[in-house]
């Protein structure tokens, strides 16, 4: 276990502290008592409930503080002698005087112990009659300080002188003599892993005369024969029984200290029997509360009649002189008495006059509020001591009514207060202790659950009797509303075979446009392919006059003499070269129009460049230069020939512009690269632009500026479509200087790269 953790538990039982207590009061009359418990952080309740523990740092303040006050650096020894007087006998009675005496008490300290520390460990062995060992193991290594290796000592001592000294000779403890004798030989404050004690006492009455008549038997015998020999039987009839009459002396007087010894144990434990019996009949009176209060309260359905028996069982089975009920009035927030008992007229009257608001703003600081808001109970043994947390108005209430102690306790329901519980005692029984508290928070509790119980069972029978009346009004109602239905089920069935019409028609309107979208689709196939048709001728072109150039110079390279093995096949080479370069060509253009059966991954830089190289020829003849710059390696999934249509639908609209407003310097970017997880294609052109006016109209479907002879007005449009339905990605246009800019975003697949200037 943690150091830490152990020294923050509760470690030491109120009865160690009971006796310095005591013996402050007895020897140490100057010292201020509530001043000392007060720095220990201890309470005078806490300390007179033999049920309560006290922590590791509690101990050690109070024994600093009591040391600095009384100046005596023995004082935690005589604390530990003290228990052997009487003010402290009855705290120790039930664990020691039951016994015969000091040794069979070390022969069960460890359980005895047990009830007093949690700190160490005791473990006894019997060296003689009147000497044992006793063993303390500590929990944790450093927890304990050296003063409470000495209050052991003095309690060891404390035991030893319960048996051998009369209790009126302890009146002026310490000053007492004959003390047993302690040796030491091993200690955890030098270093030891135990504390070993050796205890030595002087031997009682009892003892020796127990022995005495165990050694005077042979001692006769062997005295009688020896006499009977040398007075060869003369008087041997006197001499027998004087001997038999001094050994039935000696065991007379033996037997006598034995019972004596067992009748003042006997006496202890009978008194112990007599004290546990009146606990176990005030446990059981307070069981019988919960019983009762747990029994009969789930009965009631009214708030008043319930309250009522409360008090009435807490006056039966509570050993308190009075006790009184207090419940929030939500409508002018404040407690207000609602069930008392033990009260006379004019104490109820004091009762009834407290002002009690729950406004923080209104009468001030009030213990019961307190209790109410914070929701913990408050113990005041000391009405004087207590005034901060009473309340000026409650203190006066309370010392005019004779209040000498009293609890209170907060009743909740479901995290919710309620009301406060109180009981008070006007003679002084004994101290109010925590046991008290914890019986009054469960009586508390049942009355928070019975309190929602009359709440709820009264909600419920005005919520039956509405209802009932709901259910009546429903019925008229529902009779109303099924010829209201009937009309309108014969007008549903109307609206429904209209539906059903207007739905047929939908469906025929929207395979109409879908027919229309597959034609415009078409449309602009066949728009490309007449712009396909000039490219082709443009690509063919140079090969054709590179074909017809080497085949012309064959015949002048014969007349000349120089068609030579070498040299035709050097022609044949090249021949086969823009023959094998023209037949790509025309594999390009046909996967070009080839369409896409599924949606794969494909390289944007790939396509583009291939898109690019169907119009190189048709741009260079027209003095269009394009410049590509590809940054990283972006990747769609998509219809890879229908990306490339859209990518070349905008470098024809580009291309448009440049011939309709005659640019001289004439330049496309095409930009591919990645932005934030996306694949992006842009086409930058200088052609002066897109008018404002109709930048938001060019990806409409037949929208054109050049005139239905020169354009069809679909290019941009079937562009976007292919890029946001079928990929799908963005395609948007702006204006940028100098020309147009087109931009495609796709989702894509490779890492982020800068984008290209």
């Amino acid at each position: 276990m943690e150091p830490s953790r152990l020294r923050d538990m509760p470690l030491y039982n109120s009865r160690i502290i009971n006796s310095f207590i005591l013996l402050v009061k007895h020897k140490y009359s100057h010292v201020d008592i509530n001043e000392l418990l007060e720095y220990a952080g201890m309470k005078d309740y806490e300390v007179a409930d033999q049920a309560h523990w006290f922590r590791q740092d509690q101990v050690d303040r109070f024994y600093e503080r009591l040391l600095q006050m009384t100046g005596n650096p023995k004082i935690a020894r005589e604390a530990g002698r003290y228990a052997a007087s009487p003010d402290v006998l009855g705290a120790m009675r039930q664990y020691i005087l039951g016994l015969v005496d000091a040794s069979s008490t070390f022969d069960i300290i460890s359980k005895a112990t047990a009830n007093f520390t949690r700190s160490t460990t005791y473990h006894s062995r019997r060296l003689a009659s009147n000497m044992v060992e006793i063993t303390v193991t500590p929990a944790e290594p450093g927890l304990e300080k050296l003063y409470q290796c000495e209050n052991r000592i003095g309690f060891f001592e404390a035991i030893v002188l319960m048996f051998n000294h009369k209790l009126t000779d302890l009146q002026y403890f310490p000053e007492i003599r004959h003390l047993p004798t302690i040796q030491q030989p091993e200690c955890v404050f030098r270093g030891d892993p135990v504390c070993r004690y050796i205890v030595t006492w002087e031997k009682s009455v009892f003892t020796y005369l127990k022995k005495a008549r165990n050694l005077l038997a042979p001692v006769l015998v062997a005295a009688n024969l020896l006499l009977l020999f040398s007075l060869q039987g003369e008087g041997g009839l006197q001499i027998l029984l004087g001997s038999l009459c001094l050994f039935l002396l000696v065991s007379l007087a033996a037997e006598t200290s034995e019972k004596r010894a067992v009748k003042e144990g006997l006496s202890s434990t009978n008194q112990s029997i007599e004290s546990l019996l009146e606990q176990i009949d005030l446990n059981y009176n307070n069981a019988m509360l919960t019983h009762e209060i747990g029994q009969r309260l789930g009965n009631f359905t009214r708030l008043e009649e319930m309250l009522m028996d409360v008090a009435d069982i807490m006056q039966r089975r509570l050993e308190y002189d009075r006790g009184a009920i207090f419940l929030v009035n939500g409508d002018e927030g404040r407690l207000q008495l609602r069930a008392s008992y033990g009260y006379g007229a004019g104490e109820l009257a004091c009762l009834n006059g407290l002002d009690l608001p729950l406004d923080p703003n209104g009468a001030g600081k009030d213990v019961y509020v307190a209790c109410l808001k914070e929701q913990r109970p408050f113990l005041v043994n000391d009405l004087e001591l207590e005034k901060e947390t009473l309340g000026r108005r409650t203190l006066a209430c309370a010392l005019k009514n004779g209040t000498r102690a009293f609890i209170c306790c907060p009743v909740v329901s479901d995290g919710i207060s309620l009301g406060v519980l109180t009981a008070e005692n006007v003679k002084a029984k004994r101290p109010l202790v925590e046991r008290d508290v914890s019986l009054l928070m469960g009586t508390a509790s049942i009355i928070g659950i019975s309190y929602r119980n009359c709440e709820l069972i009264g909600a419920l029978e005005q919520a039956k009797q509405e209802l009932e009346e709901r259910v009546e009004q429903r019925t008229a109602d529902l009779e109303q509303s099924r010829r209201k239905i009937e009309l309108q089920h014969e007008e549903l069935t109307r609206t429904l075979f209209e539906l059903e019409e207007e739905t047929a028609q939908r469906l025929q309107a929207l395979e109409q446009l879908g027919e229309k979208e597959r034609m415009l689709l078409q449309q602009n196939r066949l728009a490309a392919l007449g712009e396909m048709i000039s490219n082709i001728a443009h690509q063919w072109r140079q090969p054709l006059n590179e074909l017809g150039l080497i085949v012309q110079e064959l015949p002048v390279m014969y007349d000349r003499g120089g068609l030579s093995r070498e040299y035709l096949g050097e022609s044949v080479a090249r021949f086969m070269k823009v023959l094998t370069h023209t037949s790509r060509t025309i594999d390009d253009f046909r996967n070009f129009f080839k369409p896409d059966k599924e949606a794969v991954s494909f390289r944007v830089a790939e396509v583009v460049q291939k898109t690019l190289s169907l119009v190189q020829e048709s741009f260079r003849h027209l003095q269009i230069a394009v410049d590509l710059q590809i940054k990283g390696d972006p990747v769609i999934t998509g219809h890879p020939n229908e990306f490339s249509q859209a990518i070349l639908n905008i470098l024809f609209n580009a291309r448009d512009a440049f011939l309709d407003r005659r640019i001289e310097r004439r330049e496309i970017r095409v930009a591919v690269f990645e932005e934030q997880g996306r694949s992006v294609v842009t086409v930058r052109d200088n052609a002066g632009g897109i008018p404002e006016g109709i930048l938001e109209k060019i990806f409409d479907p037949y929208f054109t500026t050049r005139g239905p002879e020169r354009g069809t007005g679909i290019g941009l449009y079937m562009s976007k479509m292919i890029i946001e339905k079928n990929i799908p990605g963005r395609l948007t246009a702006r204006n940028v200087a100098g020309g147009a800019e087109f931009r495609i975003e796709a989702p894509g697949k490779a890492r982020r790269v800068e984008r290209p200037d």
